[in-house]
């Protein structure tokens, strides 16, 4: 029997070389800018600090890091077919989960890709996870596959990513996605972002 899956949503993941000698600093800045301002905003988070959303227009440590990443990944002509990245527009902000908090379901519209950057981040600190698309129109035709078939295909109602710190992860942003609940005894920090690349494609 041949069985082939067909339009798959892009994943990508990417691991920044020699996080070590930038977790400190980018850990230090974080905090920093909680501190300037400690409400935040309110978005997917149920709990913990959103910071606003300005952070890839200006120069700081998080933009340098996660930005030079990102472009990394979009200008692999291997890959993608990207003409001209600087047309791209993006919104980055920063996240501080404490123990308990967690992000609810969520996608965001109006824009390409999304992704996340994990700076600090421990064991059952909360997985990314995925919620299949077609989990409502195709609820019957996922639980009628074996368990194996399904992890295998990715045709599963949801798929978990461990947050690992120094990682990237660039999705569809209308990908439907939360994080679930920090079990760790410590804050998990991330970076998130939104990309515009519909001027940059060939």
């Amino acid at each position: 029997m041949n069985i082939q899956p067909i339009f798959p949503s892009l994943i990508v993941k990417e691991k920044i070389k020699d996080y070590d000698k930038y977790k400190d600093e980018l850990i230090r800045y974080s905090y920093q800018q909680q501190k300037k301002d400690p409400s935040g905003v309110k978005k997917s988070n149920n709990g913990g600090w959103h910071s606003q959303s300005g952070y890839a227009n200006s120069q700081n440590p998080i933009s340098s890091k996660v930005i030079n990443l990102i472009k990394s990944i979009l200008n692999n002509k291997n890959v993608f077919k990207i003409k001209d990245l600087s047309k791209a527009k993006m919104q980055m902000w920063i996240n501080i989960n404490k123990p308990g908090d967690f992000n609810i379901k969520h996608n965001h519209p109006g824009s390409d890709l999304s992704g996340v950057f994990w700076v600090k981040s421990l064991q059952k600190s909360g997985n990314l996870t995925f919620h299949s698309p077609n989990v409502m129109t195709q609820f019957e035709q996922i639980n009628s596959l074996k368990d194996e078939i399904g992890k295998k295909l990715f045709i599963t109602p949801t798929i978990e990513i461990e947050p690992l710190e120094g990682v990237i992860v660039l999705f569809p942003s209308d990908l439907t996605h939360s994080v679930q609940k920090n079990n760790s005894n410590e804050d998990r920090i991330s970076v998130s972002f939104n990309i515009d690349i519909r001027n940059c494609v060939t």
